[in-house]
């Protein structure tokens, strides 16, 4: 008898021990179930709240994100992407908030101090803006972080030229070329920001590192002789223009027109080194051509006073200058040019000072008065 009972106390034991089992089974499997499929909706919510905001429809991409959040409540990409959706739409100060909030688990996030950088900006905040895109450039990135930390320092380079900030941005475009010293593309994007940063000198260096790996290309050559032609380099100005428009002519895929102002380039450079009196020539080329300098700017002179004195009848403001021309040294003839190297340059800076000032009275100069007023600009063209 006893020991059916315990026999029979066995199987009511092992029965519930079944039951028991097969419920938390059935249990375990719906609650797999129902985090699975909240798992699910919660994917399928946010794959439409990225597909919004590809699209360009950040409203509708924060509905979805939102519903993304409530099935899987703390998921950081959901989050980032909430973030952004919010920014694109318009909502900047909410958006901004939100980022501190990611901000202040992952301060290092380089992604995260990037869109807050961005934010402050919008928000007309240059300081603050400022700081974000540092800490950006040494926070953390996924992937290539040496290039994404590059075009962070482009984008901060461009946000100081817009703030008229032009010795910083030079400074972070300088670090960022120093990051990257044999990459053609990135010194061909360096160079024209440089110039805007009032750094052409810098800019030129850039484009002559282009071109010591690629010496046909026209972008740099262009851009390069440009400058040399503003620094009074003019043989230099002049070679590079010249290459590049026979570039430009023989790339067959080139369709764009050469520009009027690089035709002009080649020309005025081509002219100046045919008048220009080089202290490398010849002493007999250089004083035929301080002679016919000297008559250019006498004839200059001598319209600019009979200009003003028609329109005036007031005596000429260039009475100093009248004066200069009636001494010695102005009137200096070609055999004592040819024995004074002194002569020669007094009379050129009077040549110089006699474009500059009647320049400023009466106008603007044209043919070649217009060039010997830009020698005068960049004297030392002259110097061999």
């Amino acid at each position: 008898m006893k020991r059916r009972l315990i026999l029979r106390d066995s199987l009511t034991f092992l029965s519930l021990l079944l039951v028991t089992v097969v419920l938390f089974l059935i249990t375990l499997f719906l609650f797999r179930s129902f985090v699975s499929h909240r798992q699910e909706l919660a994917q399928r919510w946010s794959a439409r709240g990225q597909a919004s905001i590809n699209a360009g429809h950040p409203d509708q991409a924060i509905v979805a994100l939102r519903t993304a959040l409530s099935y899987a409540p703390g998921r950081r990409d959901y989050e980032l992407l909430l973030a952004q959706a919010l920014g694109d739409a318009g909502h900047t100060e909410e958006s901004y908030n939100y980022y501190l909030g990611l901000w202040e688990t992952e301060p290092g996030s380089g992604i995260i101090n990037l869109s807050l950088a961005r934010l402050a900006a919008k928000k007309n905040d240059p300081q603050t803006a400022i700081n974000y895109y540092r800490a950006s450039i040494y926070g953390t990135w996924e992937g290539d972080g040496t290039m994404r930390r590059r075009e962070v320092r482009l984008e901060l380079s461009r946000y100081l030229l817009a703030q008229h900030n032009f010795g910083s941005a030079r400074t972070e475009l300088l670090i960022a070329g120093g990051n990257a010293p044999d990459d053609t593309t990135v010194a061909l994007t360096l160079a024209p920001l440089l110039e805007q940063a009032n750094a052409p000198r810098d800019a030129l260096t850039y484009y002559q590192k282009v071109l010591a790996q690629d010496p046909k290309n026209q972008t740099a050559l262009e851009a390069a002789a440009r400058l040399e032609y503003d620094f009074g380099h003019f043989e230099d100005a002049h070679r590079m223009m010249e290459q590049a428009i026979r570039e430009h002519k023989s790339d067959d895929s080139n369709q764009e027109p050469i520009t009027t102002s690089d035709k002009e380039i080649l020309d005025n450079a081509s002219r100046i080194l045919a008048i220009a009196p080089l202290k490398k020539l010849p002493n007999d080329e250089r004083v035929a051509r301080i002679l016919k300098a000297r008559d250019l700017a006498k004839k200059r002179l001598d319209a600019c006073n009979t200009t003003l004195s028609i329109a005036s009848g007031l005596p000429s403001p260039l009475q100093d200058l009248r004066a200069k021309w009636t001494s010695k040294e102005a009137t200096l003839n070609r055999a004592d040019l040819l024995n004074d190297p002194a002569g020669q340059d007094t009379t050129m800076l009077l040549v110089f000072d006699t474009e500059t000032q009647t320049a400023k009275i009466c106008g603007a100069p044209t043919g070649d008065d217009a060039l010997l007023l830009l020698l005068a600009r960049t004297p030392k063209a002259l110097e061999p």
